[in-house]
């Protein structure tokens, strides 16, 4: 299925969203936002029913939409999220629900 994109919104804008449409991801990443602080993969991986191999998939996908940030020690992996790609994401959704599409103004409440 193929979908389209709001005009004007770049690569790097849509990433992020198209990162959040996978139940799994989304689940990861509440858990990331709710710990506050790092979290060891492996920790993650007891919250999510899915094999390591597609645990890293998610994660990576999660880090290259730009939401989390994962640091290494050792052969352990720590990821977080970026608060402030949250605060960008809902910039963006503020932005772009409040404009009127046919008038490419915002609109008021």
């Amino acid at each position: 299925m193929r979908t389209e994109r709001e005009p004007g919104m770049t690569d790097e804008e849509v990433l992020p969203f198209r990162a959040l449409g996978d139940p799994v991801r989304w689940v990861l990443l509440r858990h990331l936002a709710a710990a506050r602080g790092e979290v060891g993969a492996s920790e993650l991986g007891n919250i999510v029913t899915v094999g390591q191999p597609t645990l890293s998939y998610h994660l990576a996908v999660l880090r290259e939409a730009g939401l989390t940030e994962r640091r290494k020690e050792g052969r352990q992996h720590f990821h977080r999220i970026r608060p402030e790609a949250m605060w960008q994401l809902a910039e963006i959704l503020e932005t772009g629900l409040l404009r009127d599409p046919a008038a490419g103004e915002q609109t008021t409440a």
